[in-house]
């Protein structure tokens, strides 16, 4: 495994050192201590820092994915039962439409684990090596150091500890440099239970406060696949903990961190359509717009209702969008067509009241209301009268 990730343990490697470096630079120790743990925590920023176009993608793409979730619960509706190669492409089709039109995919949220995973793995063959590294014994590709790690830069990571736990030390081999085992086994205990309850609350504030209330289907199978990761998840690193060393915990935790920060962000500011975070955005703008005394209308990002109304000037009308010169022409002469196609009821009182006779009204076709309404009705007993011919013949056939 070393020979597939040795360029990205060699590039940790340099990223760690480096950080180091700067820090002995402006005052930390320069040898065993804290400025190791800050380097691990360092490299955690850098990251993250790295992937922070793609995180944002994520978001959006699972804010897209839940607001599409009820046309997709119609879409699996409609192909129920039908298993034959047509409608399965056919649903695929839709789907892929339906995905292509929001702008997103369901493998757009998995981009920023997959660049996660491989440094994660990396950084734990490099904590894995500084024992070996530091007693001489390291070797890959006829090198004895890894990257600018030497044996005495190993010696010195070695004898760091986060809280009387060596960084390279792990529940499984406690027993690293000169750190204490049972300081290990606790140490390393309290960062996995950190680890498994920031992942916890960070899945959780997702399903909670940013799923709108269509996407919160209990027979939905996207819903479903949520909850089991929510609940499943934390249960695989219990086990899977006591594997991992110190640094790579402190890696994680610190990651963890600062995604649950990231996203508490984002759901605040740019939360999913019709979920609790969107509803509470709202009302934090219209509290805002009025303690400025700034019309609602005005404020940026904050929904108007249909029938919205505002009051000024102690006279309450309804707010009317202005139109351009086409759009009010367009409006004009729908609004003309609307009132030209009238029930015939209305239409025959209000020229009553007006005085003209409805039988010299001729619209641009040159005839009445009546004729017009006689030559519609013609026209259906025509269409009936075929439809009636065509299935007489299919039954005598």
């Amino acid at each position: 495994m070393d020979t597939i990730l040795w360029p990205i343990m060699w590039l940790i490697s340099w990223v760690i050192y480096g950080i180091h470096h700067l820090l002995v630079m402006i005052g930390f120790h320069n040898g065993s201590g804290p400025a190791w743990v800050l380097s691990i925590l360092g490299l955690t920023i850098i990251v993250r820092l790295i992937i922070l176009p793609l995180y944002n993608k994520q978001i959006k793409s699972q804010r897209e994915m839940q607001v599409l979730q009820p046309q997709l619960q119609k879409l699996q509706q409609k192909y129920k039962g039908k298993r034959d190669a047509y409608s399965q492409r056919r649903m695929q089709e839709e789907m892929t439409a339906l995905y292509r039109d929001r702008g997103t995919s369901p493998f757009a949220s998995c981009f920023p684990l997959l660049i996660q995973m491989p440094v994660l793995f990396a950084l734990f063959r490099v904590l894995y090596a500084f024992p070996q590294l530091a007693a001489g014994t390291y070797k890959n590709g006829g090198t004895t150091a890894l990257g600018p790690i030497t044996r005495q830069v190993a010696l010195d990571f070695e004898n760091s500890t986060f809280f009387g736990a060596p960084l390279s030390a792990s529940l499984s081999n406690p027993n690293v440099a000169s750190g204490s085992a049972l300081a290990v086994r606790i140490v390393v205990a309290l960062l996995v239970i950190a680890m498994i309850a920031t992942m916890f609350f960070t899945q959780k504030q997702l399903l909670a406060k940013n799923m709108p209330e269509s996407a919160m289907d209990p027979n939905s199978q996207a819903y479903k696949m949520q909850k089991y990761m929510l609940y499943g998840m934390p249960l695989i690193y219990v086990f899977s903990g006591a594997f991992f060393q110190v640094g790579v915990l402190v890696y994680w935790v610190a990651g963890n961190l600062w995604t649950w920060a990231q996203q508490t962000w984002f759901i605040r500011n740019n939360p999913t359509p019709g979920s609790p975070a969107y509803k509470d955005r709202q009302k934090r703008l219209r509290a805002k717009a009025e303690k400025k005394g700034i019309d609602p209308s005005q404020m940026k990002g904050l929904d108007q209702p249909a029938n919205s109304s505002s009051v000024r000037n102690g006279d309450s009308h309804q707010r009317v969008q202005p139109l351009g010169k086409a759009r009010s022409k367009k409006a004009a002469a729908k609004q003309a067509h609307q009132d030209r196609t009238a029930s015939p009821q209305s239409d025959e009182k209000s020229q009553a009241d007006a005085g003209i006779d409805q039988s010299e009204v001729r619209g641009k076709d040159g005839l009445t209301d009546a004729e017009r309404a006689r030559k519609r009705y013609e026209r259906r007993q025509a269409e009936r009268a075929r439809a009636r011919a065509k299935k007489k013949r299919r039954t005598q056939h």
